[in-house]
């Protein structure tokens, strides 16, 4: 992979009196090659952020239909608010993508639905949704909805491009839906590159989910009214099959020998069971939250103050001018949106208490 164009698409500079000209937050747009193929991701550059230290990187993969600058601004509500309080560079990559009639399609692959006809075993029923099939993809079974090309390899080799350029201490990966399959597959093939993982309502695919070779901390979340990929049902509406929740997590938790258990119920607007192991190889913590009133959402982000009530809301199938040449619509402005689902997921992936 090899950078061939490298330049600020939207550039916010911010002096005062306390901070050197060295001092600025930043969100571009970096393009490269992978494969290739044109690709790009987005970066944030925190505030105070100069390069002088070490830094985490926290990255982020969108959901099916989803886009870099949407998980950002819509389905996060601004998630680079917390880059500047945490004091991390955040890192969203950009699917590949192709339009099917007028109908955006874009999501990584994780390795488990790019299945070729005589692959098994199939990851859908019978009567399951038929998805478009991505034009990357040859002779792709009914299951498979995602692109067949290398995306671990794609992010491994970002990883290097950024480690390279910044002095980076730890990397976190994070996903929504989708992304959230792809990151903990990430996390389980490159274990070594990877502090902590947090896969978000995206239960891996039924006999494809995945431990790592090498102990990781890991989160894993799922709402209990989600309609899309339920955390506690193997079969979806839409046909395909999925492993439970409470599966994904015990298998890691025996694989890393955790031997203490604890569950906290918080409450905020919507009410989250936390499931906690610690004691585990090289002291890592397995956590599992379930959200008891959530839909298939960043927590908190369907909550209606009026009714009291959560539902789905179409957040992320968007883009912002950063990315503008995906002729999708444009990104609605989040920032009132509060807070306190993301600031809670941050400080998981995290481990902050």
């Amino acid at each position: 992979m090899r950078i061939h164009s490298f330049y600020l698409s939207y550039f916010l500079l911010i002096f005062s009196t306390s901070l050197s000209v060295d001092t600025f937050a930043q969100m571009f747009r970096v393009n490269t090659e992978h494969e290739d193929r044109d690709r790009h991701y987005l970066l944030y550059l925190p505030t105070g952020f100069t390069n002088q230290s070490s830094i985490d990187l926290v990255i982020g993969f969108h959901g099916y239909g989803g886009t870099a600058s949407g998980l950002e601004r819509e389905v996060t509500g601004n998630f680079n608010q917390f880059a500047d309080k945490y004091n991390f560079i955040a890192l969203y990559p950009q699917s590949v993508y192709f339009f099917d009639e007028d109908q955006y399609i874009s999501t990584f692959n994780d390795t488990s639905a790019s299945k070729s006809i005589e692959s098994k075993p199939l990851i859908c029923t019978k009567k399951a949704h038929k998805y478009p099939k991505f034009p990357s993809c040859k002779n792709p079974n009914r299951c498979s909805y995602q692109p067949c090309i290398d995306d671990l390899g794609f992010i491994k080799n970002i990883i290097e491009e950024v480690k390279a350029k910044y002095s980076i201490k730890n990397i976190y990966v994070f996903g929504n839906s989708t992304g959230g399959m792809f990151a903990q597959r990430f996390g389980c093939t490159y274990p070594e590159l990877i502090k902590g993982i947090m896969n978000v309502i995206g239960m891996q695919a039924l006999g494809f989910s995945c431990t790592p070779n090498k102990p990781v901390n890991f989160t894993i979340y799922g709402a209990l009214e989600d309609t899309s990929i339920s955390p506690v049902k193997s079969e979806a509406p839409d046909g395909y099959l999925y492993e439970p929740m409470k599966t994904i997590s015990d298998r890691w938790v025996e694989k890393f020998g955790c031997t203490e258990s604890r569950e906290v119920r918080r409450r905020n607007k919507e009410t989250f069971i936390e499931s906690v192991n610690t004691g585990c190889q090289n002291d890592i913590i397995i956590k599992s939250i379930l959200n008891i009133e959530g839909e298939h959402l960043w927590p908190e982000s369907g909550y209606d103050e009026s009714t009291g009530k959560s539902s789905w809301v179409a957040y992320g199938f968007c883009a912002t001018e950063l990315q503008s040449d995906l002729n999708i619509d444009l990104c609605r402005e989040n920032a009132r949106r509060d807070p306190w689902g993301t600031e809670y997921l941050v400080r998981h992936l995290l481990n902050i208490d």
